[in-house]
């Protein structure tokens, strides 16, 4: 069952992998992940980890980009980097191949973590639930869509399931050699993103905890080899992969670190530790950049972070059938035998809610995301499903979010990123962000533009220009505006909504890929303040106040 899914994954995966502008983090993260490579450099943009970056770097290397020795570079100056190395490549004719092959390995990626679903599944809860848990991955939009950026989202969830298995490895049998490839598995995932951390606090946790009676030393060493096998192997690997920065960007990097440090309590701890600069770096400038961004979610605007947000966020891009099985298999646990209970209650439940608390504490409310690994342990933690109910009841429940599952994805092809479900349709008035539009429709936009000379406002990467032709929309009065206006849906709800007020309350003639708004403006607009929510698409021609 799993490999015909697995087959339509990979199809859609790699062709929105080939149609799709290069979005936000992609031109940074790419940028520094080849540069990084060519030159052994890892100290650029660190707050991604290393593995996020370099791994992606390696298949792109085949298209032979240019990578840029100039000021920027020199300077330690990250984003001068990017934007030197888009615009080189691009020039070049370049860059859609590079971020093409790029693109392969969160591919990859996808389809391990599919793997490691089932295996989790099954070994906790039978070979049903490991279906389930892998199926419902494979056939979710939002993972499609993010399948296929190169990014650290995707590559996080594949390290947190690593972990989850090695520690479920370890407590089939303690051994030192279990938890030294437990603290691999640690090691990958801080290489990967920061915090990661929590992870190896869980795991320690965990490991004494399940020896604490029988043999406390044990499990006390078993903790320590874990926890000292994680940091050597950040070492390791940072060592190996880049020289000690010097010059201008190991100046940056001690500047970044020196701010943190005095920063709370948490970073001066974290940052006690003797990590490699370039580690400590990126938690440092993660630590001094959470500062609270503009967010939205249900027609409600705000600054900052809500703790219930990302399981809202779950409403807006999961379908209603896969959510119904994520809370009715919750019911399933009383039927699970209580010595398997508390296994997966360690090596799933405690690292999805320690890391869903992290992220719904920090003020970064920018897409589902940032919950991805947590969401896939829930596809696990539901997998008692298949335990409630009768066979003929079981059944037809497979038989539904099967179909229901399938028609989403399909349906939500070649737009998997910005696809909502019903009735939060369409996605722009219910959601914003990576969760609808994450600048991968502006090659499209470009296109549109073609003889139009559009007023245009739209998330762009670094080193990407609006297209040709256009303006920028803030720059003119509302009074002034006329003609073809392109709008990405993340400037209008969030990053513009008090300037862009006014053109809520204007109907969109159409959209981009969903994510991208279009008005056409025949007469004077008014200028008053709309609503928070965007009014729906228009019936006719052109744009009028609806709102």
């Amino acid at each position: 069952m799993l490999v015909p899914l697995a087959l339509l994954f990979t199809a859609i995966t790699l062709t929105e992998a080939w149609r799709d502008a290069p979005t936000v983090d992609e031109s940074i993260d790419i940028a520094s992940g080849v540069t990084g490579v060519v030159r052994h450099d890892l100290g650029l943009t660190p707050e991604h980890g290393a593995l996020t970056k370099m791994l992606p770097a390696l298949p792109a290397l085949f298209a032979h980009p240019i990578v840029p020795d100039g000021p920027g570079y020199r300077s330690g100056d990250w984003f001068d980097t990017t934007d030197d190395f888009v615009r080189a490549n691009s020039n070049a004719g370049r860059l859609h191949l590079v971020v093409f092959l790029a693109r392969l390995v969160p591919l990859v990626e996808s389809l391990i973590i599919a793997a490691l679903l089932y295996v989790l599944g099954r070994r906790l809860f039978g070979p049903w639930s490991g279906v389930l848990a892998s199926g419902m991955w494979l056939t979710t939009p939002v993972f499609a869509g993010f399948g296929h950026i190169a990014g650290v989202d995707v590559a996080f969830t594949l390290a947190t399931l690593m972990v989850s298995l090695a520690l479920l490895h370890f407590l089939d049998g303690p051994s030192d050699r279990r938890a030294l490839a437990l603290g691999a598995a640690l090691a990958a995932a801080l290489l990967t993103r920061h915090v990661a951390l929590v992870l190896v606090a869980v795991a320690a946790i965990v490991v004494v905890a399940s020896g604490w009676r029988t043999a406390r030393e044990r499990a006390l060493r078993h903790a320590g080899v874990l926890t000292f096998t994680a940091w050597i192997g950040v070492w390791v690997l940072v060592r190996v992969a880049s020289g000690s920065p010097s010059g201008n960007s190991g100046a940056r990097l001690d500047s970044i670190i020196a701010a943190a440090r005095h920063d709370s309590l948490v970073s001066r701890l974290v940052l006690a530790v003797p990590w490699p600069k370039e580690w400590a770096a990126g938690f440092g400038y993660l630590v001094l950049t959470a500062t609270a961004r503009p967010a939205y979610l249900f027609g409600h605007a705000w600054d900052g972070g809500q703790w219930w947000y990302f399981l809202g966020t779950v409403l807006v891009k999961v379908p209603i059938v896969a959510i119904v099985v994520l809370l009715v298999g919750l019911v399933g646990w009383r039927r699970v035998p209580r010595a398997e209970r508390r296994t997966a209650l360690a090596v799933v439940v405690a690292p999805a809610v320690a890391l869903y608390a992290v992220v719904a504490l920090q003020p970064l409310n920018l897409g589902l995301r940032y919950a991805f690994p947590s969401l896939a342990l829930w596809f696990v933690a539901a997998g008692p499903v298949v335990r409630l109910g009768s066979s003929v009841a079981r059944k037809i429940g497979a038989g539904v979010l099967t179909v229901t599952q399938l028609v989403a994805f399909v349906v939500a092809f070649p737009h998997s990123i910005a696809w909502t479900p019903p009735p939060f349709q369409p996605a722009y008035q219910w959601t914003t962000d990576s969760n609808v539009d994450y600048g991968q429709d502006n090659g499209r936009v470009d296109d549109w533009a073609v003889g139009r000379s559009p007023l245009v406002d739209l998330l762009l990467p670094r080193g990407f220009d609006p297209p040709a032709g256009s303006r920028p929309l803030l720059d003119v009065a509302p009074g002034d505006v006329r003609g073809w206006v392109a709008v990405s849906a993340t400037r209008l709800t969030a990053l513009d909504r008090d300037e862009l007020s006014w053109l809520r309350a204007y109907c969109p003639v159409d959209t981009i890929g969903g994510s991208v708004l279009i008005y056409r403006f025949d007469a004077p607009v008014d200028p008053r303040p709309g609503p928070t929510m965007p009014v729906g698409t228009c019936s006719g021609s052109s744009s009028v106040r609806t709102g």
